[in-house]
């Protein structure tokens, strides 16, 4: 019992480093009133059945994790008759002393460890010794279910010594100065008078972890991911948090609708960031770039003529992605897949010819890259025709390092530079 009691009253040292972790039912309240019922399981020695009681308390929170309480408690217990004592009616056993409630866990704020001390009277003992004076001491663990702010439950378990040291009390032979009983304790907590206002720094409106008053973003969606200024992760820079962000990986810069994926004006399926045909109309079928064949705007490069409308002036179209194994006229294997798509989209307008253009850079002589040009333009003529599109609709020409488009002194520039384009023949 003693090293029980030892453990208990040792805990303020380990309270104090967790004096932030406020109990949560009694949060910013210093006083209350505690009534409770109690059920006394009887030392078997005592020789009476188990009893009844109750306790009253006054209590007031010193810090944040303690509380100290004055208190009164009554129990009575039957004699057994088996236990073979005497009579001597029904036994009481009354105290008055103190007790504390100490809550050392911040992660389960409402339990509490609890230590009473009390003097203590009982009256009518079955056996020889009826009367005696004793000191009770207490120890156990209780928590606090807060109903509303103004009702909280509590419930206790606690292991009672009754050190009387009348060793010729109870059940005989036996040394029976001390009795040790079960007290289980169920009842309320009211707190008194109004409750203060909460520390500021405690303050957090929308439970993300962040406090208020360093919180930039404080009505964060509940069960969000917040970085340390309380707003919710963007992890794509779109303006649209994770946690309603349907496409988390939208390239920097991009446009995003309320949902964080790319805005595609047209609905094309190409987002308007890399379509140069923003504006198609509607049900049209596009080309890898986003445009029509017929009927479209496509937007100008750096550089190049408008007409009224704002649209480039040359309507023609590279097909991005279209190469070529090096120095050869044989297409790539993704060449041939957005190929595959190209002659989706010239079915589609079975009206319109077109002419295949092929481009180089600037490397090696104009005859051997007007040559390679031209046989880069058939080929991709020939691949289209296998797929359905007319061959008569189709004219391969060759330019060769004519018509940069990029800055040839760069390897992005000549990159640029070495493509297929199609020029609808109308236009």
């Amino acid at each position: 019992m003693a090293a029980l009691l030892g453990a208990v009253f040792a805990l303020p040292t380990f309270a104090q480093q967790e004096e932030d972790a406020d109990t949560r039912a009694l949060k910013g309240r210093t006083w209350y009133v505690s009534p409770t019922a109690s059920y006394i399981l009887a030392d078997e020695d005592r020789g009476t059945d188990d009893g009844y009681g109750g306790t009253l308390a006054i209590g007031k929170k010193v810090t944040r994790s303690l509380t100290l309480e004055l208190m009164a408690s009554y129990s009575q217990m039957d004699p057994d008759p088996a236990a073979g004592l005497l009579d001597n009616g029904t036994f009481t056993l009354s105290g008055v002393g103190v007790g504390l409630m100490l809550f050392p866990s911040r992660s389960i704020p409402n339990l509490y460890g609890r230590a009473n001390v009390m003097h203590g009277q009982g009256e009518d003992h079955p056996g020889l010794i009826a009367n005696y004076d004793t000191t009770l001491l207490d120890v156990g663990l209780g928590y606090l279910f807060e109903i509303t702010p103004k009702i909280i439950i509590r419930a206790e378990a606690l292991y009672r010594q009754d050190p009387h040291n009348r060793a010729l009390a109870g059940i005989q032979p036996k040394d029976n100065s001390d009795f040790y009983d079960g007290v289980y304790n169920l009842g309320l907590v009211i707190p008194l008078g109004h409750t203060p206002p909460p520390d500021p720094e405690t303050i957090d409106t929308d439970g993300d972890g962040v406090p208020d008053y360093r919180d930039q973003c404080p009505d964060s969606a509940p069960g969000s991911q917040v970085n340390e200024t309380g707003c919710e992760l963007d992890t794509d820079g779109d303006g649209v948090p994770d946690g309603q962000d349907q496409c988390p990986d939208t390239p920097a810069g991009a446009q995003v609708n309320s949902s964080g994926c790319p805005i595609d004006s047209d609905g094309d399926g190409l987002p308007d960031d890399i379509d140069e045909c923003p504006n198609s109309p509607a049900g049209a079928k596009v080309l890898e770039n986003g445009c029509a064949l017929a009927g479209d705007c496509r937007r100008p490069r750096p550089g190049e003529e408008v007409d009224a409308n704002g649209c480039a002036a040359n309507y023609s179209f590279i097909l991005k992605g279209v190469k070529f194994e090096f120095d050869s006229d044989r297409l790539t294997a993704d060449a041939k897949e957005i190929l595959n798509k190209v002659a989706e989209t010239l079915i589609a307008y079975p009206e319109i010819d077109v002419e295949v253009e092929g481009h180089t850079d600037y490397l090696g002589t104009d005859a051997y890259n007007l040559g390679l040009s031209e046989r880069r333009a058939i080929a991709v003529k020939e691949y289209l025709a296998g797929r359905g599109v007319a061959p008569e609709r189709m004219i391969p020409v060759g330019y060769g390092k004519a018509r940069p488009i990029m800055d040839n002194t760069t390897e992005e520039g000549r990159e640029e530079n070495r493509r297929v384009e199609l020029r609808p023949a109308e236009m």
